[in-house]
């Protein structure tokens, strides 16, 4: 069953979900039966495309799992093809601006309230089972959610923030640190009070805010600062540092 995303911004408490790159639904399934709550298929980042992505859609939907798509870019196509294989909504990368924000609700919305293109036999609608009230049910449930990762998007905030019809704002502590020029360290001060700044103003814009972390530590940072929801790490490094740690334990090296 698909799980909405705005279901979870209702329960009023922070939540946990993870980045997925390595297009395994195995992943996505046992996240979600971890207690994880959302998964971003990551699809700006890795090889594979919509037929993956509907797997692993598949796979959230059984372990009751939200399941965004993060689209390689501000793209119509893109948007439509993942929204309408049953992706519960889309974080669209590189927004640094209002008129970038509006754009992707406008495309995740039909009209009229948007110009996202209509089919009627798409997943997303059952293969036809949901009827004519899909469309509205639609533009009610798909989470918009622009990912704001540049210091042009630091400074376009405030009116980010405010755009009608997003659902969320996610920041990209990785990327906004590389591009500030703080060698990709998202705790780097500099870059750590840009975060709490736009925290603060999402939480007083009545906005939910989530973020990427991959440490323990600055994702409670984040939580206590008044984040709603947290993506911890990607699949690929926590694979990578579960194997690393058992070779430490098994090993003593």
């Amino acid at each position: 069953m698909r799980v909405a995303f705005s279901s979870l911004l209702a329960e009023g408490r922070p939540f946990l979900g993870t980045f997925v790159q390595s297009a395994a639904p195995e992943f996505v399934e046992a996240a979600g039966y971890a207690g994880f709550r959302f998964a971003a298929v990551d699809l700006e980042h890795t090889y594979y495309g919509p037929e993956k992505t509907a797997e692993m859609v598949r796979a959230g939907e059984a372990a009751d799992l939200c399941v965004l798509a993060r689209v390689p870019a501000l793209d119509a196509v893109w948007i439509k093809k993942c929204l309408d294989m049953g992706a519960s909504g889309v974080i669209v990368p590189n927004v640094d601006t209002a008129a970038q924000a509006a754009e992707a609700v406008r495309l995740c919305r039909f009209a009229p309230e948007g110009g996202r293109g209509a089919c009627p036999g798409v997943r997303a609608n059952r293969y036809g089972a949901g009827g004519t009230e899909y469309y509205a049910k639609a533009n009610r449930e798909v989470a918009v959610i622009p990912l704001v990762e540049s210091p042009e998007g630091v400074r376009n905030f405030p009116e980010i923030v405010r755009t009608p019809g997003i659902s969320a704002v996610f920041l990209g502590p990785v990327d906004l640190s590389v591009a500030m020029g703080r060698g990709g360290d998202p705790d780097d001060p500099a870059v750590r009070a840009a975060l709490l700044d736009m925290i603060g103003q999402a939480n007083r814009a009545g906005v939910p805010a989530g973020a990427l972390a991959v440490d323990p530590a600055f994702a409670r940072t984040l939580l206590a600062q008044g984040l709603d929801f947290l993506a911890y790490g990607i699949d690929t490094i926590l694979m990578y540092q579960k194997c690393r740690e058992i070779r430490e334990q098994v090993l003593g090296e």
